[in-house]
């Protein structure tokens, strides 16, 4: 810091200003020996203002927002907290209001430019300048699809890299889809990021930050829309709202496997963000125990799940989802899912991956149908089907299913056992949007030695797109559109 900087050039100064007048007054009257004891005072002085400056350091930053996984002891503005940032700027010696102007900046305006904050004492900022940074996640890379879907790969302070993925939708909604691990250890034969394994669990800053991004850019883009109507300029989308609207933790992980974080995240979110619980899904593989804590939790804010089910028979399932045999097979799980709904009465979305020829034919759907309704009395009412065309992947065999078998085995859902059954919305199909297939693609660009200098060089875009001859694998991210999505709480 330039503070502990500037201390120590003076302290420095010091020293040379009192050795330079004791060489002359040794010279003239007492000799070498009473030289040598004022040159050790002299150091002495020199290590106590060095240890000054750095506990000034060491106590702006308030001591919650010091993670063991990061060397880094400079504030997050992307992440801290509204009490510690009161802490932060009064360690300082400022006033405690000015921590609510920053706030308001930062998560209202979306802004973390220093230069920008102008009600923002120089004095302050300057301070901000030297013991904060905007953000700790470094985007590696990022992709824009041509319906508008925006993903990122972020590189993280260890080097371990994880995705996310911001949806826009023509009513208006804005989804982001985040990462709650990097990998992931359930194994699913079809998943990119399962076939990468497991690395490490995200902090609840890591998860917040992916969020906290994407509100921030949004917070912006409204800010500067809102001036412009105010000056008069023409812009076609004046009177759509910027807003972050949506979160699905069904980017890279298992967030149930992670859920002590992911709880912290999610609070965040909605106090720190404003985004209702109702609005946030959770996407698991079926983690029994911690399904459990969904609703018996009373700190864990009541989200919308989301189970990957995809076979409705544990021979089959266990196959595709070694995961399934760990928490005690369909039986376990299905029992949970009636818990959950007898006790939250909350609706529950099961996720079908369609595998073309494996999972995707009418007497799956009937098998299916037979498991919710008949085996273990989940009201038809309270569950929806989202049929997701397989991502394929360079791990797994299959393909997904032609539109012709997606639409009979929903019609057979509908008409045979009165289930809700839709396709989810495809998005960023041209842009590997699907769950780990970036961050693949990032590690093979570095294994075989190539840089990539700057996200806007077209150059490496060019690497990443197909080109015109190549056909574009109908791949993408997905998300849970089920009819609550586009209501408030």
């Amino acid at each position: 810091p330039n503070v502990m900087k500037q201390s120590t050039v003076l302290a420095v100064s010091t020293v040379i200003a009192m050795m330079s007048c004791a060489t002359r007054i040794c010279r003239a009257f007492q000799g070498p020996q009473q030289l040598g004891s004022l040159f050790h005072r002299s150091l002495v002085v020199l290590r106590q203002s060095s240890t000054v400056s750095a506990n000034k350091a060491a106590k702006a930053v308030p001591s919650s927002q010091l993670s063991s996984t990061t060397t880094s002891k400079l504030l997050n503005l992307s992440t801290v907290t509204k009490q510690d940032l009161e802490q932060f700027v009064v360690n300082l010696g400022h006033p405690k209001f000015r921590a609510q102007q920053i706030w308001q900046w930062i998560r209202v305006q979306g802004v973390t430019d220093l230069e920008q904050m102008t009600n923002v004492p120089k004095k302050l900022r300057q301070q901000l300048e030297e013991f904060s940074k905007p953000k700790a996640l470094e985007i590696a890379f990022e992709m824009v699809s041509k319906d508008g879907t925006i993903k990122r790969a972020y590189k993280c302070h260890d080097g371990q890299v994880i995705e996310s993925v911001l949806m826009p939708y023509q009513d208006g909604r804005y989804t982001a889809c985040i990462s709650s691990q990097a990998g992931c250890a359930q194994g699913c034969v079809f998943c990119a990021t399962g076939q990468m394994g497991f690395s490490r669990q995200l902090t609840p800053d890591e998860i917040f930050e992916q969020v906290a991004r994407f509100s921030a850019e949004l917070n912006q883009q409204e800010h500067s829309q809102k001036k412009e109507q105010k000056n008069g300029e023409d812009n076609k989308s004046h009177g759509r709202s910027k807003r972050l609207s949506n979160i699905v933790f069904m980017g890279m992980g298992e967030p149930m496997a992670n859920f002590r974080h992911v709880k912290t995240a999610i609070q965040r979110i909605t106090n720190d963000l404003g985004i209702g619980a109702r609005r946030i899904t959770i996407s698991t593989v079926g983690i029994v125990p911690n399904i459990r804590k969904l609703h018996e939790d009373s700190e864990m804010p009541p989200v919308r799940l989301a189970v990957s089910l995809h076979c409705a028979n544990d021979e089959e399932r266990s196959s595709l989802l070694p995961a399934n045999q760990r928490y005690g097979g369909l039986k376990e799980l299905m029992t949970c899912l009636k818990e959950y709904m007898d006790s939250t009465g909350r609706r529950i979305t099961l996720e079908w991956a369609l595998i073309e020829g494996q999972n995707d034919d009418e007497d799956t759907a009937r098998e299916l149908g037979n498991l919710v309704t008949t085996q273990y009395g989940l009201r038809r009412d309270m569950v929806h089907v989202n049929v997701i065309p397989l991502n394929p992947t360079g791990g797994f065999g299959g393909s997904p299913s032609g539109r012709q078998r997606v639409d009979k085995f929903c019609q057979t859902l509908e008409r045979e056992f009165g289930m809700s059954c839709t396709p989810r919305v495809r998005r960023g199909i041209d842009i590997d949007a699907g769950c780990g297939q970036l961050k693949a693609k990032v590690m093979e660009k570095e294994k075989s030695g190539e840089q990539q200098d700057s996200i806007q060089q077209s150059s490496d875009l060019l690497d990443f797109i197909p080109q015109q001859s190549q056909r574009v694998p109908q791949v993408g991210v997905y998300e849970d559109d089920g009819e609550e999505d586009s209501r408030g709480e």
